[in-house]
Formats: C-alpha cells, structure tokens, sequence
C-alpha cells in the first residue's frame, strides 16, 4: 500500500479504506473584526467553510468575524484525487470594548493647562490596559482610569484613547479637546491695607504674555503693565498715590502673536 505524506496529516485505516485526514491551524486575535490567519496543509486543493457564511478556496486564507460568538470551522482538501475533510474546530469570537473617555477641565486648577482625564469604556471582559495619546507628541501608557495630564501649550487637539482586554481585543477612540487661555479678573477692590482683597489681581492659565491697561473715567491711563501668569495691580499711580475711589476702565492684550488668547475689556470699582 502506497502511503500518502504530507504537512499536518496522517493516515488511518477503517475497515480496509486509507483516506488522508487534515489538520489546520489558526493565528491571531480570536476578535469581532480581528484578522484570522486559517493554515491548510500540503494538497491539490482547498475548501474552507468558516461558519459565519463565508467560504475560501485559498491555503491560508486570511479571514475576520464582524459579530461575537460560537463558529464552526470545516476543511476539506484533495490529494491525488483523494478528498479528505478535517475535523471541525470550533473556535468563539469574543467581543471588543468600547472605548469612551472625557477630559474634565472644571475638576483641575484654571491656573494651568492641566485637564482630568476619566476613562468609562465598556468591556466585556477583564481590564487589561489604556493607551493614551494626547496629540501633543506625547503617549502614555497604563491600566488606571483616571489621571491628569498637563499640556504645555494652548491650542486644539486630537487625544486617541486605546482600550485593550484580558483576551488581547481592543478598540479605539478620538476626541478633540482645546486648551485655551483663560484671564481671571475680579470686578472690584479696596486698596486700604486691611488684608481684605487689597490689590487687583489679573491671572492666566497660559503663558503668553499680556499687558493690561487701566484707565480713568477721562481716559486717563492710571496703570499698564506686562506679565505671563499674573499681573497685579495696588490701586496706585505711578507717582505713588492712591488713586481715588470710582470706577476704571481696563483693556487686557494678548502679546507674541497669541490666537488663543480672546482680548478682553471690563470694568473694576474701587472704594476704601
């Protein structure tokens, strides 16, 4: 009897018949949508029923499941003439998390560019790692959901956020957030060296430089300086006086060619 030799098969005999029985492999992410790599053996020819409706003719046939569960894969292959079918394999596809992520500027200081970034995907199966990219050049890398991160400039940008589980599925997202300047001004002071709100205090949260300019009911400049995070100012002229109790006019302008910046005018009220 001539035996038949050939990768990943072997021969049995039943009742006298030799038939060649197939064997096949399967490489990848057993995912919704992951690409599955199905290894035939050596033969003439192929005949792929993967369980989901769809078939192949090829060797190794690359091959993905758009829905989760249980699949019944089937081989059948030819050799000499010879056809022979695998045993089925059944394989389960699990479903991918679901990404979603927020970035919370209310939670953090307004005196920096710091947002809080809260991970709340969906999985349905055990957490294995985030991965973050902030859009900025910069990446990170971990299995907590909740951390700040602190951009170095303002401006707008596309934070990709990647969820994978215990069983290697992932998935991804992308939001674009905005990192803008922000200018704290108060409304009214008193200069009279009580300790008790005795300065006017102007803040950024960027550091772009800005100059502001107070100006009297006349139109009087009484005050202007420049600064990046905080201007102050004591109530005073530049002569050293005090200036006398009413209402001021500021005007409040971004500098170095700033577009972030929203150049900002109001009112403060002074009074002993």
């Amino acid at each position: 009897m001539r035996q038949l030799y050939f990768s990943f098969a072997f021969l049995l005999f039943s009742f006298g018949t030799t038939f060649a029985q197939a064997n096949f492999t399967i490489d990848g992410l057993y995912c919704v949508d992951a690409e599955l790599t199905f290894k035939g053996p050596e033969a003439d020819s192929w005949a792929w029923d993967f369980g989901d409706g769809n078939t192949s003719i090829e060797q190794n046939p690359i091959h993905s499941y758009q829905d989760s569960g249980i699949y019944i894969v089937n081989l059948s292959i030819t050799i000499g003439g010879v056809n022979s079918s695998a045993i089925p394999r059944s394989i389960r596809i699990y479903r991918n998390p679901i990404p979603y992520f927020w970035a919370d500027s209310i939670s953090v200081s307004y005196s920096s560019y710091t947002r809080l970034f809260i991970d709340t995907s969906i999985f349905y199966n055990a957490t294995d790692k985030f991965y973050w990219d902030f859009g900025d050049g910069n990446s990170f890398t971990s299995d907590t959901t909740l951390f700040q991160y602190k951009y170095g400039a303002s401006g707008t940008y596309t934070v990709w956020h990647k969820v994978t589980d215990a069983k290697k599925c992932t998935d991804s997202i992308s939001e674009i957030i905005t990192i803008a300047d922000v200018f704290t001004v108060p409304n009214v002071f008193s200069p009279n060296n009580d300790l008790i709100n005795d300065q006017f205090i102007v803040t950024s949260n960027g550091v772009t430089q800005f100059t502001i300019d107070i100006y009297s009911r006349w139109g009087n400049r009484v005050f202007s300086r420049s600064g990046t995070e905080q201007i102050v100012w004591d109530g005073r002229l530049p002569n050293g006086t005090l200036v006398k109790p009413g209402t001021y006019f500021y005007v409040i302008t971004p500098q170095n060619g700033s577009v972030t910046y929203e150049p900002e005018t109001g009112f403060v009220t002074v009074f002993y």
